[in-house]
């Protein structure tokens, strides 16, 4: 669990199909259960990131531009989840017609969001430390 939590590689995957799956499945849903979905996602986002800015405090000798060094690390992921989260949910609102076109359509840019923003946000260096 804890390989799971401290390492970038295996949470942003994780993260990141479970964000798939969210927006998939609530791809027909009102928008208030789109909404309670969403802030689900968010509450469990958070965690390990939390749970990472806690235990460094906890077991690390911070000076304050350590410090400001995780909490900008944190925020470019959370931005970075989030981001891929509400775009997903865009297009399977915009797209998601009854027309098998659109549905491949929609799920196409579903990974291509995750896989373009990822590699914005710098998954090529997150490949060296595995």
């Amino acid at each position: 669990m804890a390989e799971i939590i401290f390492s970038d590689f295996y949470r942003t995957i994780l993260l990141c199909i479970l964000s798939v799956c969210i927006a998939f499945l609530t791809r027909n849903a009102t928008k208030g259960k789109r909404a309670l979905a969403l802030l689900g996602y968010e509450a469990i986002m958070l965690m390990p990131f939390l749970w990472i800015l806690v235990v460094g405090m906890v077991f690390t000798d911070f000076n304050d531009k350590s410090m400001i060094d995780i909490v900008l690390w944190e925020l470019k992921w959370i931005l970075y989840f989030t981001l891929i989260t509400i775009f997903q949910f865009l297009a399977y609102w915009l797209l998601w017609k009854k027309c098998k076109v659109y549905k491949v359509l929609t799920l196409l840019v579903s990974v291509i969001i995750v896989v373009a923003l990822l590699y914005i946000f710098g998954l090529q260096k997150m490949m060296y430390y595995v």
